[in-house]
């Protein structure tokens, strides 16, 4: 395995201990034991929110439960992990010269819980992913007893990065040990799937362009590649989170827990429960997004609050002068909704935390919403949202219904069961409602793909149509969508596409691309012919494939039905 190291900064303290222990029948000692701490620099935030970082309140954190190697030459001699206070401890044949190697990494195989969590440097420069570590100086292990301690320093100067960052992996390994341990707090024997963290000091937040062995990551995100999937690089990438490092644009993330944190509750999404999102731009409260969106960003924020014990999300930029913060326990009253991503995540603070505002009379923890989160949010046949998570906590044995309730009332979320039905809140856009339209079997529905908040991403609210099919046996369906002229000074018209869903999963989906490039003038038709359908219930998605080039608000309609 490829390591990166960062041998030219390294930090030993070599001390004395006490005499090493006689072997058993006396004689000479074969072994001595090697002991030590070690430490990263955590670069704090300012006390004053909106401040960005604090270098010069520097502390030196413990780098706990990472594993410990003790090398002579090239030769692993003894390994182990750290404890939760970052010390070690390496029993090493006497008079060897050898030194100790931290590796950013926490391993655990042996029984359950298990984990095993990294940090690699995607760059071509950085050897391909190899794994950040590092390395103490070379020296004979004698025959006493001695302490080795080691600590990654932040490379920060006055008021740049002036030497090697070699504590930015174990910052970010740091944020992933908490949000570990928030998950085991609700299920101490959780196996978790390998995780790989990707970050860089040449990672930066580029426009319209991924190539991770470049540094070109668009910003810090938990990243699921597609079989086959090549980027702008024609290369395949490894599934994980990447993590933005490059301190000349102004924005870098391995001190922002909030970051990190937030994008590991992406990874628990994907796999121990169940996220729709289609992604996409997104931020705050400025605008309605698609539910599945608002729900799992919302989520991202609210787990990241739930880790680090506090409610202030906090997002440095501009190198360490700025900071963007989120403040879940305070109510934002702007575009309050099912729809708003702001929504989501102060409702499920006030449910986790137990400080109880006015309006907020529910404290339950965490591994209620855990267990939902793993549970009903995974199994629901609507689209995972605000609505099918609370549906799943609802039926919880002693829910606070009430309470509950007064949290939904109180961000304008009236839906009453996992589809949201008789939801009246249309975010502004009477056309919204309902929540998801009931498609019935060879009957036709006029519908429209929507922009009123926007359309970039086409992940806003109104942008994409969901119909609800309750198919009650199986039968060879054809479902077809016929786009409209649209009128109304368009100079063109719709162009649809289909995707149909079953819990989730895409089960077929038809987007032929017309011969023409868009904008088309001429309306578009898909067809998915003679398909075998199960029974149970499926949402077919319906939107305009032009959406996202068309000026203005008009709405981009289209027929669908199901036939069978």
């Amino acid at each position: 395995m490829a390591v990166a190291t960062f041998a030219s900064l390294l930090l030993a303290a070599c001390g004395g201990g006490g005499e090493a222990p006689p072997p058993p029948g006396g004689g000479t000692p074969t072994t001595v034991t090697i002991s030590g701490q070690i430490t990263f620099d955590r670069i704090p935030f300012d006390a004053t929110v909106g401040n960005g970082l604090n270098p010069a309140g520097t502390t030196q954190a413990p780098a706990r439960q990472v594993t410990v190697q003790a090398i002579a030459g090239t030769q692993l001699i003894a390994s182990t992990t750290t404890d939760t206070s970052g010390n070690y401890s390496l029993s090493v044949p006497v008079n060897t010269n050898l030194f100790i190697r931290a590796r950013a990494e926490m391993v655990k195989t042996d029984a359950a819980p298990t984990w095993n969590f990294s940090v690699r440097n995607n760059t071509t420069a950085g050897n391909n992913d190899a794994l950040y570590a590092l390395d103490g100086t070379t020296a004979s292990s004698g025959t006493a007893n001695s302490t080795r301690n080691l600590n990654a320093p932040s490379g920060f100067g006055t008021t740049s990065y002036t030497g090697e960052r070699a504590a930015a992996p174990f910052a970010i390994l740091d944020t992933v040990y908490q949000a570990k341990q928030l998950i085991l707090s609700a299920v101490p024997t959780t196996a978790f799937p390998e995780l790989r963290l990707f970050w860089s000091k040449d990672n930066r937040p580029t426009a319209g362009r991924f190539c991770p062995d470049d540094g070109d990551i668009g910003t810090s995100s938990y990243i699921v590649f597609p079989q086959g999937d090549v980027d702008d690089c024609n290369q395949s990438n490894a599934d994980g989170i990447y993590i933005l490092g490059d301190f000349s644009v102004g924005d870098t993330d391995e001190f922002d827990q909030s970051v990190i944190a937030h994008e590991f509750g992406h990874y628990i999404e994907d796999r121990f429960s169940r996220s729709d999102s289609i992604g996409g731009e997104h931020g705050g409260s400025d605008t309605p997004l698609d539910l599945r969106v608002a729900f799992g960003e919302g989520w991202g924020n609210a787990f990241s609050a739930m880790t680090l014990g506090n409610p202030i999300y906090r997002d440095s930029s501009q190198g360490t002068s700025f900071d963007f913060q989120i403040d879940m326990e305070t109510d934002d009253p702007q575009n309050e909704g099912w729809f708003s991503e702001a929504s989501v995540e102060e409702i499920l603070w006030d449910l986790f935390d137990s400080a109880n505002e006015p309006g907020d009379g529910v404290a339950l923890g965490f591994a209620p919403i855990y267990s939902v989160m793993t549970g009903a949010q995974v199994t629901t046949d609507a689209l995972t949202s605000i609505y099918s998570f609370i549906t799943g906590l609802r039926a919880t044995a002693g829910a606070p219904l009430a309470a509950i309730d007064n949290l939904l009332d109180g961000e304008k979320i009236f839906g009453t069961d996992a589809f949201g039905a008789a939801e009246t809140n249309d975010g502004g856009d009477a056309d919204i409602l309902p929540v998801y339209k009931t498609l019935v079997l060879n009957t036709p529905i006029s519908v429209c793909s929507r922009s009123p908040f926007g359309n970039t991403d086409t992940n806003k609210l109104g942008n994409r149509v969901f119909l609800r099919f309750d198919n009650n046996a199986a039968r060879l369906v054809t479902i077809r969508a016929d786009g409209a002229a649209n009128g109304g000074g368009t100079t063109f018209a719709t162009d649809p596409d289909i995707f149909v869903l079953r819990k989730g999963a895409l089960v077929t989906f038809s987007n032929e691309e017309p011969s023409q490039p868009p904008p088309h003038t001429l309306p578009g038709h898909e067809t998915i012919s003679q398909f075998q359908l199960a029974a149970g219930t499926y949402i077919i998605e319906v939107y305009d494939f032009d959406l996202d080039q068309v000026a203005g608000a008009t709405p981009r309609c289209m027929t669908v039905s199901i036939q069978g």
